[in-house]
């Protein structure tokens, strides 16, 4: 079932660092949340408690979502799940470092994003174009340079 496999990839991705000591009970799930998981109703109690928490969640996230942001939802499930265990790998990775980057950081590669994506296809191809045909080295003095624009933590020191 497509709606399972979505949830519980919304779940992992928006939720993965929840901690539990004890799961959700069924009962204690809205009707909403136990139709659209209600493949795991037979086995419920035997899931991890984290593992419930996050596809409860999950469920609530998609019950709130309009058809529009679902089939995007779908949409975004469908290019992850045809990425490989590597590509899959490394976004994990760059997620947790991006979660543990200051709010101040975090903010401003949200905005870098945002205008990225305002662009048009032919700009952003260019800049793509533009850093790929950089050097070792001059991809490394870019990096430098972009760090030390990047805000220090409250309390650092130069």
């Amino acid at each position: 079932m497509k709606a399972k496999t979505i949830i519980t990839l919304l779940a992992v991705l928006a939720f993965g660092t929840v901690s539990a000591e004890e799961g959700v009970q069924w009962e204690r799930l809205n009707d909403d949340q136990k139709k659209v998981l209600s493949i795991y109703s037979e086995g419920w109690e035997q899931l991890d408690p984290q593992q419930q928490k996050r596809l409860a969640v999950g469920a609530e996230r998609w019950t709130g979502m309009s058809g529009q942001q679902r089939k995007a939802a779908q949409a975004r499930f469908g290019h992850w799940r045809n990425l490989s265990d590597t590509q899959r790998d490394k976004i994990r990775h760059r997620y947790s470092q991006f979660r543990e980057m200051s709010p101040d950081d975090q903010r401003r590669i949200k905005e870098n994003f945002r205008r990225f994506q305002e662009m048009s296809p032919e700009r952003r191809q260019k800049l793509r174009e533009r850093f790929r045909d950089l050097s070792p080295e001059q991809r490394k003095r870019l990096q430098d340079r972009m760090s030390d624009r990047r805000p220090k933590p409250s309390g650092a020191r130069d």
